[in-house]
């Protein structure tokens, strides 16, 4: 066979193996909709987890110690759980963090034909911390170097910012 009918078949099986992995993960997807059908964010809530999964975003992400003589500005963010509410009425954690300094916020959005899609937005920070960063590491690379100037040469501010119960003290 030549060059070009060779190409066709492989252009061809590889079309054959999107569309049979793309069938078996909406079959899994009809699955897991039974298991859960009362949740009206079911579709965004496998998008974003599948984001996840393709991006291998895991949690526990190490962060280096900045210098404060470094820096004027450090901005950090912390990523808060969905709280007991949100998690009642079933609505969707759209913020992944991706590394050390971003944040991903999934957007769900629909088409002009109904169908539902991921519109993902990457912020960066000089630290980004997850939900399960205890108080104490975010304090060692927020706070503590602040201190640390203080006590040997200078003026520092620290001003955190956020709704109220989500953990700035």
């Amino acid at each position: 066979p030549s060059q070009c009918v060779l190409e066709v078949d492989k252009v061809k099986k590889k079309r054959e193996e999107r569309r049979a992995k793309q069938a078996e993960m909406a079959a899994r997807r009809e699955e897991e909709k039974e298991l859960d059908s009362n949740n009206p964010n079911y579709d965004f809530e496998m998008m974003i987890r599948e984001f996840r999964e393709a991006k291998s975003i895991r949690r526990g992400t190490k962060h280096q110690q900045p210098d404060p003589l470094d820096q004027k500005i450090c901005v950090c963010i912390r990523k808060r759980p969905l709280n007991k509410k949100e998690k009642k009425n079933r609505e969707v954690d759209v913020i992944s963090q991706a590394d050390a300094q971003n944040i991903l916020v999934h957007e769900p959005k629909l088409k002009v034909d109904l169908t539902k899609f991921l519109d993902n937005h990457d912020y960066t920070f000089d630290h980004a911390f997850d939900e399960y960063t205890n108080n104490e590491e975010v304090y060692r690379y927020t706070a503590q170097p602040l201190v640390q100037f203080i006590f040997e040469k200078g003026r520092a501010t620290c001003f955190a910012y956020g709704q109220t119960g989500s953990g700035k003290t």
